[in-house]
């Protein structure tokens, strides 16, 4: 499949359109981007020369959401699904993944760092990972006239707040003081 990109080749440099083909193997995806968001992230990488795992050239956001449109034959079950993409997805397989540890997975995917991310027609990923999205034009699931594109940030500008709010245990009546900056703030 053709897809394009928004590719940085360098920190602070212009990023430029670039195609290239990307096939689903075995367990990943093919994602029809609908939205990316622009995180920190992304900008420490682009400005600051953060390094990325993958190193540059490299399509970057980590923020997505979309439809398969294509899939290995372990993923075929996603084809034609609304779906976030997680930020990070762990192997499930190493020692940290088995003892629920899978945000210290050494073997983690996360997209925009390890492999091509969300700037991008398309990107493909682990299918391992993808949270379905319902139906939004079900008047009764989406209240709030939500689009695809604007759950992209879903996958860590609302996830990373709200699993630190559930491992604090934190419960109805507590006091909680937050410190920060954005939506993870």
């Amino acid at each position: 499949m053709r897809v394009s990109g928004w590719t940085v080749t360098g920190v602070s440099e212009p990023m430029i359109l670039v195609e290239r083909n990307e096939h689903a193997t075995e367990g990943d995806a093919i994602v029809e981007v609908a939205g990316c968001g622009v995180c920190h992230t992304d900008l420490g990488f682009y400005y600051d020369g953060v390094p990325t795992r993958h190193g540059f050239p490299l399509v970057l956001g980590h923020e997505i959401s979309g439809t398969v449109v294509d899939a290995g034959a372990e993923a075929s079950a996603w084809l034609d699904r609304k779906v976030v993409v997680p930020a990070v997805t762990p192997c499930g397989r190493c020692d940290a993944c088995r003892a629920g540890r899978g945000a210290i997975c050494p073997e983690q995917i996360f997209p925009g760092s390890d492999i091509h991310g969300g700037f991008a027609t398309h990107v493909r990923v682990p299918a391992r990972g993808l949270c379905p999205v319902p139906d939004l034009d079900d008047a009764a699931v989406n209240r709030a006239g939500l689009t695809l594109a604007d759950l992209a940030v879903i996958a860590d500008a609302v996830s990373t707040p709200y699993q630190a709010i559930r491992r604090s245990s934190l419960g109805p009546g507590d006091l909680a003081v937050f410190v920060g900056v954005g939506g993870v703030g």
